[in-house]
């Protein structure tokens, strides 16, 4: 708990990209997806209102929680060093920060937590209380599912007991029940940037992970890049082979999986990002948060020696200056993402809701990307507040000709129909917005008040 101290020095900065949608409060339906991460979302607004501090301090409360159960149950499986080790890596590693900082990212760490309990639950031979905290896992989020698949891993690797067999079946099926969930909910939910909604096809998605995995184990050796979004191309379909020449690399070194060796915690690694790495494509090609869970499994695959305990010091050190530098500050945040990812569109589009309308537009204009509608919106979004409405309309009609399909891009350019007087182009733009998406709340307002 105290080592997972260090991220109390982000504790004052601002809200962050999702951030937003979580400031209107209400009770969280339990149909929608994690619904026990909304409850907890739900508690700090009735507790605190739209305080960001203290979304930030509850994340970092389940961090410190989640720290503790990891080195509880990997010392049964570790000893009492290497696992003191790991978890000093689950709890200080910088690509945690995105994790524990970003309020939206709590179902990450609220997964983490349920499924260290769980795997202690299990080591004790509580299997069916290991179940339960799964299945309240999988409340939190969905890429819980990996647990399973890790715990047969585990079985092949220490244990051969075939009593596990019975709850690893059912802990199998819930996860078969959760994917199905998901789908559903991914291809109900405009906009979900999941599945059919991910802008990418499977198998390009696919062949593009083997890249992702490398820079995760890059930035897991050298953390030279904290940002929330990277950007990481498409790789053409012969990336595919790099699944193969990953499973060489591992099948030669079969030896180190028996009695918990290396190569089960480095497997277990690959079992927890293969949800976020396999044929489910998803908008975001990489996030650091999805290394949550994997740091302290390859945290327990490594050695024990004084110069590991340095680097891990070391870790604390580029942690809580990048939790106090950069988390604190969300402008310092994209414009080191900027800088770190040169003509990368979502960091600018970030960038520019944190600074003020005149330096919005400088920004902009340096980093031009006509071809996209988010970068289109921005622009009308920073013209209507300028108070140059016809150029907002422009660049809104560019951005409905990009993505005609958005009930959003039509919306904004009625909003600049209605700025520049046209105020039945501007109901018509309303009643089309509504006509796509019945649920698109600022059509309806916008309409209601222009009927007045």
């Amino acid at each position: 708990m105290l080592l997972s101290s260090v991220w109390l020095l982000g504790l004052p900065g601002d809200w962050l990209l999702d951030d937003f949608s979580l400031l209107e409060g209400g009770l969280p339906s339990l149909l929608r997806p994690r619904p026990l991460t909304y409850l907890t979302f739900w508690l700090n607004y009735e507790i605190a209102g739209p305080v960001a501090w203290v979304y930030r301090f509850t994340n970092i409360l389940l961090h410190a929680v989640a720290v503790q159960y990891c080195y509880r149950a990997l010392r049964k499986l570790v000893g009492e060093e290497r696992a003191l080790l790991a978890a000093a890596v689950f709890a200080l590693h910088p690509l945690q920060a995105d994790a524990v900082l970003y309020v939206f990212s709590r179902p990450v760490v609220l997964m983490g937590l349920l499924l260290w309990v769980a795997l202690e639950k299990w080591l004790e031979g509580k299997h069916w209380w290991a179940v339960l905290f799964y299945g309240l896992a999988l409340t939190a989020k969905e890429e819980a599912v990996a647990f399973g698949p890790f715990l047969i891993l585990l079985h092949l690797s220490i244990s051969k007991n075939a009593k596990e067999w019975r709850p690893i079946g059912v802990m199998l099926g819930m996860a078969v029940l959760a994917v199905g969930g998901v789908a559903l909910a991914a291809r109900g939910i405009a906009g979900s940037g999941a599945g059919g909604q991910a802008g990418v096809g499977w198998l390009d998605y696919l062949a593009t992970q083997p890249l992702v995995l490398w820079t995760y184990l890059k930035l897991s050796v050298w953390p030279q890049f904290p940002g929330m979004r990277w950007d990481v191309g498409l790789v053409p379909k012969w990336g595919l082979f790099g699944w193969g020449a990953m499973a060489v690399v591992l099948f030669g070194f079969r030896k180190r999986f028996e009695r918990a060796g290396a190569l089960l915690w480095v497997l277990g690694a690959l079992v927890f990002l293969l949800p976020t790495s396999s044929v489910f494509p998803l908008a975001d090609l990489a996030a650091s948060r999805r290394m949550y869970m994997p740091l302290a499994l390859l945290g327990a695959a490594l050695p024990v020696n004084r110069w590991l305990w340095v680097i891990v010091l070391l870790l604390a050190g580029v942690a809580g200056n990048w939790s106090y530098t950069l988390y604190r500050d969300p402008e310092a945040l994209w414009r080191v993402t900027m800088a770190k990812q040169p003509g990368a569109v979502a960091p600018l589009l970030q960038y520019t809701k944190y600074v003020p309308v005149e330096k919005a537009l400088q920004a902009l204009q340096r980093n031009p990307a006509p071809g996209d509608d988010g970068y289109q919106t921005e622009l009308g979004r920073v013209m209507l507040e300028l108070g140059r409405p016809a150029e907002a309309l422009r660049a809104f009609g560019k951005a409905l000709a990009i993505e005609p399909t958005k009930a959003s891009n039509v919306y904004n350019r009625g909003v600049a129909l209605a700025a520049l007087g046209q105020r039945e182009a501007a109901v018509l733009d309303f009643r089309r917005a509504l006509a796509m998406d019945p649920q698109h709340k600022p059509a309806r307002e916008a309409l209601a008040i222009l009927k007045n």
